[in-house]
C-alpha cells in the first residue's frame, strides 16, 4: 500500500507512542508500580486481553488485573518484613515512605521490531530484553539475570494505544554467579523472611509450558513470531492464546 505524507508522518507518530507506551511500561515495573499497570496500558474495553509467560497464561481483564494486584501485594509485604528486619533504619517510615524498598526489576527493552495495521486499529511490536532483578526470597535478597521476549499486540481504543495481548518469556532467569544451563541451587531461607516463601501469585487461567527456559539440553524453541506488514488483525497472527 502507498500512503500519503500525512499518512506516513501519522504511522510514525504511531510507533513513537507504542515504544513510549513500552517504556512506560517498563518504567512502573522498575518503580514497583504494577497496580498502575493494568488501568494505564491495557485495553479495557475487550474481554480477550492476555497476559502469557513462560508456564501459563492469563485471560481476560480480572484475571491480568490479578496477577498485577499479586505483584504490588507481595511488594508490600516485602517492605513490611525489611522494616522489621531494619528497624533502625525503617522504622520511622510510614508504610507509603517504605513501599518500594527491596525489590529492583530492570526491564531495558530492545531491538523493536513494530507494524502498524494498514487500517490504524491494531499494532504488532516484538522486543528483547537483556535484564536484571534483585527480590527479596524466602532466603533474603536474590538477584538474577533475565533474558528473554517481550511480544505484543496493541489495539487502538479512542485515540490510545493499549495492550490487547502480551507474552512475557523468558530466555533465561538464573540467580546471578550460578550457571544458566544447569538447575539452580536455592539458597537456605531465612526465619524473618518465611512469610515469602508461603505468597503465591493467582493461578492462571490455563497452566501450560508455553516457552521453557534455558538449559544446557533445551531444543531451541518456537520464539515470537516477528511483526510483518498486515493490513488488518484478521489476516495476521496472534500473540494471545
Amino acid at each position: 500500500m502507498k500512503y500519503t505524507t500525512k499518512e506516513l508522518v501519522c504511522r510514525w507518530e504511531d510507533q513513537r507512542d507504542i515504544k513510549n507506551l513500552m517504556g512506560k511500561y517498563s518504567n512502573c515495573i522498575i518503580l514497583n508500580r504494577e497496580h498502575q499497570i493494568m488501568p494505564m496500558f491495557w485495553a479495557q474495553r475487550d474481554e480477550n486481553v492476555c497476559l502469557a509467560l513462560n508456564d501459563g497464561y492469563y485471560k481476560g481483564n480480572a484475571a491480568v488485573e490479578a496477577y498485577y494486584s499479586a505483584a504490588y501485594e507481595r511488594n508490600k509485604l516485602v517492605a513490611s518484613l525489611l522494616k522489621k528486619r531494619f528497624p533502625g533504619e525503617l522504622g520511622d517510615m510510614s508504610d507509603e515512605e517504605v513501599y518500594g524498598i527491596g525489590p529492583f526489576k530492570v526491564k531495558p527493552m530492545a531491538c523493536p521490531v513494530i507494524e502498524i495495521a494498514e487500517d490504524g486499529k491494531t499494532a504488532k511490536g516484538l522486543w528483547y530484553c537483556q535484564g536484571a532483578y534483585s527480590e527479596v526470597e524466602a532466603s533474603g535478597p536474590v538477584a538474577h539475570w533475565t533474558w528473554g521476549y517481550f511480544a505484543v499486540d496493541f489495539v487502538r481504543e479512542e485515540d490510545d494505544w493499549k495492550i490487547l495481548h502480551m507474552m512475557h518469556f523468558n530466555d533465561v532467569d538464573a540467580i546471578t554467579g550460578q550457571s544458566w544451563g544447569k538447575p539452580q541451587a536455592a539458597y537456605p531461607d531465612l526465619p524473618e523472611f518465611i512469610e515469602l516463601k508461603n505468597f503465591e501469585y493467582p493461578a492462571y487461567t490455563k497452566t501450560e509450558e508455553l516457552y521453557p527456559i534455558y538449559t544446557l539440553r533445551r531444543s531451541l524453541p518456537k520464539t515470537p513470531g516477528i511483526p510483518e506488514p498486515y493490513r488488518t488483525f484478521s489476516e495476521t497472527f496472534s500473540y494471545g492464546f
